[in-house]
């Protein structure tokens, strides 16, 4: 079979475990191409693979399956996290600049790498994503303060944590499988974000999956 540029994601949750494939078009518009689902009761409970060699047995049979009907290799795999372990921290991160300096991209980045070095994690935990609240400059808050002349900045940040073993049983299954993976995603932040405007978060409004053994809330 050839390699082509299609897009792959697997996730596995509590029941199942899921892989789907698509491909964009001239004009950026993802076509889902193939959907496959497998019964995961025998290897995963609250989201975390309990095990190893079933799920990699799983996630082989998915991806062959993926592959069969595209009639085409996969390269790669983005991967979905979930689990009862998975949950936020909130961090805030200040900066004192010189009078009159214009607020640079450089600036906000270096604040991003500053949180990520920050010790919020528990024991046995890790770091997964990252996401910026938002910026307070004087007395407004801000999404994007670049250009914006101010001496203090102040940044909030919330970082989506979760048990070390949840990220590095997966990636165990996928090395043993022999499947590349492209990154993970944190499953209930991107359906979140499909399902609710901007308009709605600034309202307040919240996404909640009541799952077969997790219930996940994102606001």
């Amino acid at each position: 079979m050839a390699m082509t540029d299609f897009i792959a994601a697997v996730e596995l949750s509590s029941t199942k475990i899921s892989g789907i494939a698509g491909k964009r078009n001239e004009h950026g518009e993802l076509s889902i191409l193939s959907y496959i689902k497998e019964d995961a009761s025998s290897f995963m409970k609250k989201g975390v693979v309990y095990n190893l060699a079933k799920a990699t047995q799983a996630i082989s049979s998915i991806i062959n399956q993926l592959e069969t009907e595209l009639d085409s290799k996969i390269a790669k795999v983005y991967v979905g996290i979930t689990g009862q372990s998975l949950h936020s921290v909130k961090t805030t991160i200040n900066r004192d600049l010189k009078e009159g300096t214009v607020i640079s991209k450089d600036i906000i980045d270096s604040m991003y790498e500053e949180n990520n070095k920050v010790p919020v994690l528990e024991k046995n935990t890790m770091l997964l994503d990252t996401i910026i609240q938002e910026y307070k400059i004087g007395n407004d808050y801000q999404l994007d303060p670049v250009g914006v002349p101010r001496d203090h900045i102040e940044g909030n940040y919330l970082n989506i944590v979760a048990r070390d073993t949840l990220k590095k049983n997966i990636e165990h299954c996928f090395k043993k499988a022999e499947i590349e993976i492209a990154g993970f995603i944190v499953s209930p932040i991107a359906t979140s974000n499909m399902l609710i405007t901007d308009v709605d978060k600034r309202s307040g409004c919240a996404y909640v999956d009541f799952g077969a053994e997790t219930t996940t809330i994102a606001v």
